[in-house]
């Protein structure tokens, strides 16, 4: 599985170095996103702490890291330090571990769903169900560029199926595959 996301991350600029100290269940990493996300600055603080994590063997485990990523989005390191020196954000982070896995079902990191607006197919365990019967397309965990491959080509083949029992998209009544 990391041979085939360090070649899909070449592919699009990211050079993936799996040599780094990780935690299963990294709280400071998480409470100070909150803290960010509290400062309008999650999604800049998670790029930042992603690509030091990943690209450049920093542990996102790590304090330093930590305080460094969030001093280079624009967060103030003294006050992001201080933070971190409380308690505040952890029971919610335990809390949000917990509700992922025993009420949304999540126990493997990735967990891919595929909403397939076409066959009417949403769902998931962070969204409402949609009006058809059909769960969402889930992948729980890595898998191989060949696994993904064939659960595309069998969604394309469904929204092609479907298109063309309703006359759909392709000029002469429907959409060829």
């Amino acid at each position: 599985a990391e041979q085939s996301m360090a070649h899909l991350g070449r592919q699009a600029g990211i050079s993936f170095d799996y040599n780094v100290l990780t935690q299963w269940q990294p709280i400071e990493s998480q409470r100070i996103l909150l803290w960010a996300g509290k400062h309008g600055l999650a999604e800049e603080f998670m790029t930042n702490l992603n690509h030091r994590h990943f690209e450049h063997q920093e542990s996102a485990s790590m304090r330093a890291t930590l305080l460094n990523a969030a001093e280079e989005v624009g967060l103030d390191r003294t006050e992001a330090n201080a933070f971190l020196d409380t308690k505040e954000y952890e029971e919610d982070v335990w809390q949000s571990y917990g509700s992922t896995i025993h009420e949304k079902g999540i126990h493997s990191i990735p967990m891919f769903v595929y909403h397939v607006p076409a066959l009417n197919i949403s769902g998931g365990p962070f969204r409402a169900r949609g009006v058809s019967e059909r769960e969402p397309y889930v992948v729980r965990g890595s898998m191989s560029e060949d696994y993904f491959y064939k659960l595309f080509e069998t969604i394309a083949s469904e929204v092609f199926e479907e298109m063309n029992r309703n006359g759909g998209g392709g000029g002469r009544g429907g959409v060829e595959k």
